[in-house]
């Protein structure tokens, strides 16, 4: 299930809550109230990532995209990664 703290428009406030850039709500990072709104739109995360492969149950995977592949988390921000691709 997705949630709001892997939408694009999620902002990390501190490690209990963020806020939505859309409905300035604030948003709980998980339980109640953490679930996906209809207005969700996935963030560039390393785990979504065509280059992303191989992930442990800890979500810990290896990125292929560069010359040198080395680990990277699933849930890394990829914003601004030059080899990122969905």
């Amino acid at each position: 299930m997705m949630k709001h703290y892997d939408c694009k428009n999620y902002i990390n406030l501190d490690c209990e809550k963020g806020q939505c850039a859309l409905s300035k709500n604030l948003i709980p990072i998980d339980g109640e109230g953490s679930d996906a709104c209809p207005m969700f739109m996935q963030a560039e995360k390393c785990g979504v990532c065509k280059n992303f492969a191989d992930p442990d149950k800890y979500g810990v995977g290896t990125c292929k995209g560069f010359a040198k592949e080395n680990w990277a988390y699933a849930s890394c921000g990829a914003f601004a990664c030059e080899k990122f691709n969905k």
